[in-house]
């Protein structure tokens, strides 16, 4: 499933980008390497100026015999202006903290970790890209990732638990992304998400109005990990037309 949104971020008339989001993958049983070509072949289909994955690539990275084949998939990936990437529990987790970077890397992702990147549109308008570390496994520092970045510009937020972004004031970034809570992954209509993990407890899926211009959005993820069903809850790509 692919939900689309138009996000204006200033009420200037400015360029515009789109964003693709995807989130949660879990490579593993259950999701397997041809799945993930196609949602590659449908990320690109969708043309996409910057492509942001919030984590949790594998499900159980030590068991996963399929790692060495990931970034050549992941490679093909297209954007006008970059893949950037934050680190997920499951990216720590499982043995996977020997391999996420490197994967990420070969892929041509920018790993953000506690770290900004700046990208120039062909206006001249600049755009931050802000990641944040994994909150349950690795070591999330604000300060640091807000290293350099001034107040001009839009700001763009990626970060894997969505509840961390109550930490950060609204004034710091115009967007935030999120993935981690699956959306609960099974979902009992009129009663919400039967359960999701710690740091996605606040914020559990779909778009939050924060204030007046800042907004979160969270991803219901591609796969599943610990049970293996989705009710009420497809995966989802998240696509974002941002007015600049």
């Amino acid at each position: 499933m692919t939900r689309e949104f138009e996000v204006e971020l200033s009420s200037e008339d400015g360029d515009s980008i789109r964003v693709v989001q995807f989130s949660d993958v879990h490579l593993g049983p259950h999701y397997s390497l041809q799945q993930l070509k196609k949602l590659v072949e449908r990320v690109n289909e969708l043309e996409p100026d910057v492509i942001a994955f919030t984590g949790d690539l594998i499900d159980v990275p030590s068991a996963f015999e399929g790692r060495s084949e990931i970034s050549d998939i992941l490679g093909k990936l297209r954007s006008r202006y970059g893949k950037y990437a934050v680190w997920g529990n499951h990216d720590y987790g499982g043995g996977g903290v020997r391999f996420y970077e490197n994967i990420m890397k070969e892929s041509g992702f920018k790993l953000l970790e506690n770290q900004n990147s700046v990208i120039e549109l062909d206006s001249g308008q600049k755009v931050t890209i802000i990641g944040l570390d994994d909150a349950m496994l690795g070591h999330p520092d604000i300060e640091k990732a807000y290293t350099g970045v001034d107040d001009q510009g839009d700001k763009l937020l990626l970060l894997h638990d969505p509840d961390l972004v109550d930490h950060i004031t609204i004034e710091r970034f115009d967007l935030a992304l999120a993935g981690h809570s699956h959306g609960g992954q099974v979902v009992v209509p009129l009663f919400g998400p039967l359960v999701t993990p710690p740091l996605a407890k606040k914020y559990t899926k779909g778009m939050y109005q924060l204030a007046e211009d800042n907004y979160l959005y969270v991803n219901s993820g591609i796969g599943t990990t610990r049970i293996t069903v989705r009710f009420w809850n497809p995966p989802e790509l998240s696509v974002f037309d941002l007015a600049m």
